[in-house]
């Protein structure tokens, strides 16, 4: 028999379940960044007691994915459906990470958000320290607070990062451009139950800069709990120079850039992109170290791998967590060289159809791990 598998409700800014229910779910948790699921409820499976309508609220509510005693994915609820005839109700939800980007990152009171007060200026601080006081910011205004722990991290550095708050950036663009720049740390809120079980509460994982599990790598091999595996190289990205704009007009605007010319000397043609997603930010350096972490993700393309593995065998799904590693040996062809390859999880897929099966997306592991 396949794992089974149980979907709750919550409510979100206080984390008690409110209800479980009879249904089919499917989910994909990635590593910096949102993640989804969506549910499907049959009404003749809802007691009558409860109100389904009012327990899936969007925003109100979080949807749950968990098996026994462990939480595999949740999230707020945000649309859901009853489509003309359907005796079901779909409901569609994102990682926790979905409310910082409907919250303005800006020092809240009584002052409008061009005022210098509303602005965030976060100096001598870590990486993940500019990360945790972004989530911090979220959190202290009025209405704010949500079942969210955060790590005790030595906070202290020589960055220096300036917020200002007529620009009107959420804090869930801020945080993945924080992912995104050179070193940027790793970001994952992890969801868990709470000690006696009648609520969800959300970790926050930071990575200085490399989330990955302590101790040996998760063992995928065919034959055994490896089912299927296949590659995807994404050549369109490639750059050897990597151009990165940001605040200004025309003479005066600043540009951040960084070049690798060793694949141009080899043969390959000069290949420029230009990256627009930083247009707000003010400091050079910054603009810089976005350049370069672009250049190092983009230099050779993107290559991603799949891995289809078994959910109910060792490792179990809820075991491993997405920025963990693993050692992959598939089975060789002519496409698929003998031997184990070495990656690290940056989204774990599952799906009701398939319930004895988890879909892993892989990526090289990043030389600093």
């Amino acid at each position: 028999m396949p794992p089974a598998y149980r979907l709750l409700i919550g409510h979100l800014r206080g984390g008690d379940i409110l209800a479980e229910l009879d249904g089919t779910a499917d989910h994909t948790d990635t590593l910096n960044d949102t993640g989804s699921a969506r549910a499907t409820i049959p009404l003749d499976a809802v007691p009558a007691e409860l109100n389904v309508r009012a327990v899936t609220t969007p925003w109100r509510h979080y949807l749950v994915l968990a098996r026994d005693d462990t939480v595999l994915w949740a999230g707020p609820i945000i649309p859901r459906t009853r489509r003309p005839a359907a005796a079901e109700v779909e409901i569609s939800a994102s990682g926790l990470w979905a409310v910082f980007h409907q919250r303005v990152l800006a020092r809240r009171g009584d002052w409008d958000y061009t005022d210098q007060r509303a602005d965030v200026i976060l100096t001598h601080r870590s990486l993940p320290g500019v990360a945790l006081d972004i989530v911090r910011v979220a959190l202290d205004r009025p209405h704010g607070e949500l079942p969210l722990t955060l790590p005790r991290l030595d906070t202290s550095g020589n960055e220096e990062r300036r917020y200002y708050g007529h620009e009107l950036a959420t804090c869930g663009e801020r945080l993945k451009q924080l992912t995104e720049t050179e070193n940027g740390p790793d970001l994952h809120f992890q969801p868990r139950f709470r000690p006696d079980q009648s609520g969800v509460e959300w970790v926050l994982r930071v990575g200085q800069p490399h989330l990955a599990q302590t101790g040996a790598d998760w063992h995928f091999d065919d034959g055994g709990n490896l089912v299927d595996y296949g590659w995807d190289e994404d050549g369109s990205v490639m750059a050897d120079t990597v151009l990165v704009p940001g605040d200004g007009i025309e003479r005066g605007r600043l540009i951040g850039h960084a070049t690798n010319n060793a694949l141009p000397q080899a043969g390959w043609p000069a290949l420029d992109t230009v990256i627009t997603d930083h247009s707000s930010e003010k400091q050079r350096d910054v603009l810089h170290a976005y350049a370069r972490a672009y250049l190092d993700a983009y230099r050779t393309g993107v290559t991603r791998d799949t891995a289809i593995v078994r959910a109910d065998t060792d490792p179990p799904l809820g075991s491993y967590q997405v920025g963990d590693r693993v050692m992959l040996t598939p089975r060789p062809d002519r496409a698929t060289p003998t031997g184990p390859r070495r990656r690290r999880i940056t989204a774990i897929t599952y799906r009701s159809s398939t319930p004895r099966h988890v879909e892993l997306t892989l990526a090289p592991e990043p030389t600093t791990l």
